[in-house]
């Protein structure tokens, strides 16, 4: 679609499909180029910038950042990731800021992360990839790191609760076992609704885990 060299105005991150869901990282020419845009039905416009700029036939979501090593672009992490996931089930994506290097480069890096389960390394590599001359600002690549061990850690905590159910699942197979020799047969047969019972409920929460994560 685009070939990677540095004079293109943008360049695709990820290819669409079936017309939407395509990715494109670029510079303020592209955002303000509306054929360009409507040549790759490009519905929505994610704008990095430090002041806000008109784009026409695209909606817009504009992020004040400025391409400073000091600048908390990790605040907007978050909500920018919203964004482009939304607007991704239904048109391309555009995300830009004046260069298409830094600011925007980290905020599609941090999207890729969330995304796909990246490291950074993978996003990063993934860019120039596609376009070689994305750099976010040694700051910026140290909030994407603190980003990735965040994400890391919402994965442990989401598998945790996971896990205790297992092993109390496992723990009350054992009990039963070793239960089942000292009742009675008529015991045995409430006990085993019981523990039917119990083996349903597991299997309501292994579900609901499911959906969750």
């Amino acid at each position: 679609m685009f070939v990677n060299n540095y004079c293109l105005s943008m360049n695709c991150i990820i290819a669409p499909l079936d017309g939407y869901g395509g990715i494109y990282l670029g510079n303020l020419d592209a955002a303000k180029d509306s054929q360009l845009l409507t040549q790759y039905n490009i519905g929505a416009v994610l704008q990095v910038l430090d002041q806000s700029v008109p784009i026409r036939g695209a909606q817009k979501l504009w992020i004040m950042a400025e391409d400073s090593e000091e600048f908390p672009l990790n605040k907007y992490f978050e909500q920018a990731i919203k964004f482009i996931e939304n607007q991704s089930k239904k048109t391309n994506v555009l995300v830009h800021c004046y260069a298409g290097i830094s600011r925007s480069a980290a905020i599609l890096a941090a999207y890729l992360m969330q995304k796909y389960d990246w490291t950074i390394n993978q996003a990063i590599l993934h860019l120039q990839s596609k376009r070689r001359i994305v750099n976010p600002n040694p700051g910026f690549m140290i909030q994407l790191q603190d980003f990735q061990q965040k994400l890391r850690n919402n994965n442990q905590q989401s598998t945790l609760p996971l896990a205790i159910i297992q092993n109390e699942f496992q723990n009350d197979q054992q009990n039963y076992q070793n239960s089942q020799s000292k009742i009675s047969p008529l015991h045995k047969i409430s006990r085993l609704d019981e523990f039917n019972n119990k083996l349903d409920q597991f299997r309501n929460q292994l579900r609901i885990k499911h959906k969750v994560c």
